[in-house]
């Protein structure tokens, strides 16, 4: 971790010797259901989110960063490096005289693709999240989400370590290259765009979102079938804070906050790819997240699916081990595959 204002140490410092106190607090104060975030809650629940949120916290008033390895590391083979096809390869939006295409590590799940086996196999291209500002592909990081969709859909997920605003050169278009160089990547191992799932949990959906828009109207890369994935400040642990770190970071000083690849609210678009969404009906952002699918099932063409998580806070997917919302996460990746295989069965009609 790296601090770049005065007395950040001495703030870690503190967090660090008060917080056996403050878990000894939380593990009291929530033993009476009257005092948890949510009268549904469980006291699991109640104090996996009141732990996240003082984490979020805590890494907002620091900017807690981490440097990302290259190196495969204990994953071995299952770790892979992915090379840009071509700096002309990302173009329009994605193109920018600071931020060029590098190359991106990524994390397979639960084992590396083999042409030879996996041919008929859907492979997830599933982005993490963080705020664009924390996040990582490794087991300790996203292992149990990656497991999670690995089984629903039976398939193999590949989990890209885009780069992260809170690094140098972090910004947008950043991301969105290394989302076009992993697509890259899946496209130059022979994988059809029809068996390339595109999903993402919080910015990493974001991500997506702003994937599928590049493809669609900036680029000739093939589409493919289906894609993944105020008042609830009590109940949610995502703090102000750590949104608007996210935001000074991620978006450059010569881009409004409501431009398309930055913020899809407002600016919804065409597609001939299936997008099914989830979210919990706790989390600050379910109000925007059901207007956006609200207005893009007003185009003509689109076709969405929501489904809403009662009493869940943001993104299950991502913490839903330290959350204790794990059966509501896998449930949502099943529904989440069955949207799938019936898009493919339609497309198989069609094509018949």
């Amino acid at each position: 971790m790296r601090a770049r204002q005065p007395g950040k140490a001495v703030w870690t410092t503190l967090f660090i010797l008060s917080g056996p106190l403050r878990l000894i607090y939380l593990l009291l104060y929530f033993v009476p259901n009257r005092f948890r975030q949510h009268p549904q809650w469980t006291y699991r629940q109640a104090v996996g989110n009141a732990l996240l949120k003082l984490w979020f916290s805590f890494a907002s008033t620091v900017e807690y960063r981490t440097t990302k390895s290259l190196e495969p590391g204990t994953e071995k083979e299952r770790f892979v490096v992915m090379d840009p096809k071509q700096p002309e390869s990302c173009s329009g939006v994605a193109s920018d005289k600071m931020i060029k295409p590098i190359s991106v590590d990524g994390m397979w799940y639960p084992r590396l693709y083999n042409p030879d086996v996996d041919g008929s196999r859907v492979i997830v291209l599933h982005f993490h999240g963080g705020a664009y500002v924390l996040g990582g592909v490794r087991p300790a990081e996203s292992g149990w989400g990656a497991d999670v969709l690995a089984r629903a859909t039976d398939g193999l997920v590949l989990f890209p370590q885009y780069r992260l605003s809170s690094q140098f050169k972090g910004r947008f278009p950043a991301a969105l290259q290394d989302s076009i160089t992993s697509y890259q990547y899946l496209l130059r191992l022979g994988v059809p765009s029809s068996r390339i799932v595109i999903s993402g949990d919080s910015a990493g959906g974001n991500l997506a979102l702003a994937l599928l828009r590049y493809i669609g109207e900036e680029s000739s890369l093939p589409r493919r079938k289906a894609v993944a994935s105020h008042r609830n400040q009590r109940t949610d642990y995502i703090t102000p804070a750590f949104v608007n770190w996210g935001l000074r970071t991620y978006r450059p000083s010569f881009l409004e906050g409501n431009y398309p690849y930055l913020s899809p609210l407002n600016n919804c678009f065409a597609t001939k790819v299936p997008i099914f969404m989830q979210h919990g009906t706790a989390e600050v952002l379910f109000d925007e997240q059901k207007t956006f699918c609200s207005q893009m099932k007003q185009i003509n063409g689109n076709k969405i699916e929501r489904l809403e998580v009662p009493n869940a806070p943001h993104d299950t997917f991502l913490a839903g081990q330290v959350l204790g919302w794990e059966k509501e996460a896998e449930d949502a990746a099943r529904k989440a595959c069955d949207f799938l295989n019936r898009q493919r069965k339609e497309v198989r009609a069609v094509e018949n």
